[in-house]
């Protein structure tokens, strides 16, 4: 990626008490990391909003809040305004009305899946706030590699969305909200330093010794696993460790026992989601689903196996493709699918 052209993300999701988290973490945020930096917080939809002028004054990065789009800029703030939502596509920032009723909105998850749709190996940062908004979000930021950054519900004042975002098992730091903004600033710092984005023919042999101590440790060989993939998860990993080459890494991992399971668990983050690929679903809909119910009457069955469910959103899709199938023809045969 091209820091100037493309700057690294960091996000931010607050609610309750964020204002003074806020405060705390652009105090200490160094100026010149090269990042664009993102503040999703719950805000009365019906009042004005300071938090712009507020931050303003703790940081000499300029600060807007987005009112239409803005382009992205790097060492830049960019604030959400009442009653929009944020959204990230080709760089640009928008600001767009909310679909949902009040009671229903969730602009931090939002933000957070958007940026994970549009980039890879983001950053993303729960402060202290009630509810749950962020914990569907920051899983998407880690199945796209990102990094996820909560602050210690136990010092938080509100402590429930920190709760809940470590609840989903993605936190790669749970730290106080004064120790945030360093390791925030020395992740930006060695970001073009990962191993994976280094990599070279000979450190295969590397890499053979790391997989070789996973499976030694947790019985699993990710072997075949794609290659790309699995640069990128270790690359992750050790950008979490602060290694910046893969020997450095293999040399923690086995110094640190626990290690091996964090690497474990990266290797099987899902990255599935409903309708994952538009243009194959496309074709089943269209050229194959309709073949499966030539012939079929009422009390006949229909019966779908799908190989190589992660958390089950392929075959729920199948199942709604089939469903859409059978409303077409008012047709009602028992249909069974097999994840």
């Amino acid at each position: 990626m091209n820091q100037k052209a493309d700057p690294p993300i960091v996000a931010i999701g607050a609610s309750a008490g964020g204002v003074q988290a806020l405060q705390t973490f652009f105090d200490l945020m160094p100026i010149d990391t090269g990042a664009t930096f993102v503040v999703i917080v719950h805000l009365d939809p019906h009042a004005r909003s300071e938090l712009a002028n507020i931050l303003a004054a703790r940081t000499r990065m300029p600060v807007t809040q987005v009112e239409d789009q803005a382009r992205l800029e790097s060492n830049h703030v960019y604030v959400i305004a009442p009653n929009r939502r944020l959204k990230i596509a080709d760089g640009t920032i928008a600001a767009l009305p909310f679909e949902e009723p009040h009671a229903l909105r969730a602009p931090i998850d939002f933000f957070f899946r958007s940026l994970a749709e549009e980039h890879r190996s983001e950053f993303a940062i729960i402060l202290t706030g009630a509810g749950a908004d962020g914990a569907i979000g920051v899983k998407a930021i880690k199945e796209a590699d990102g990094i996820v950054l909560v602050q210690d519900p136990d010092e938080a004042e509100y402590a429930s969305m920190p709760r809940n975002a470590i609840a989903t098992e993605v936190a790669d730091f749970v730290l106080p909200i004064r120790e945030l903004p360093h390791r925030v600033a020395e992740l930006l710092a060695r970001r073009d330093q990962l191993p994976s984005h280094q990599f070279r023919v000979n450190d295969d042999e590397m890499i053979g010794r790391i997989m070789a101590h996973v499976r030694g440790r947790t019985g699993h060989d990710f072997s075949q696993y794609k290659r790309a993939t699995i640069l990128r998860r270790i690359g992750r990993r050790a950008q979490v460790a602060r290694r910046e080459t893969f020997a450095d890494y293999y040399n923690y991992l086995r110094e640190n026992p626990e290690e091996a399971q964090a690497l474990f668990s990266d290797f099987l983050i899902s990255v599935t989601t409903f309708f994952r690929d538009p243009s194959a679903f496309e074709v089943l809909a269209e050229r194959v689903i309709p073949h499966l119910f030539d012939g079929k009457e009422v009390a006949d069955k229909i019966r779908v196996w799908v190989s190589g469910c992660a958390t089950g959103e392929e075959a729920y899709t199948i199942g709604i493709l089939l469903l859409e199938e059978a409303a077409r023809r008012d047709l009602s045969p028992e249909i069974q699918v097999f994840g």
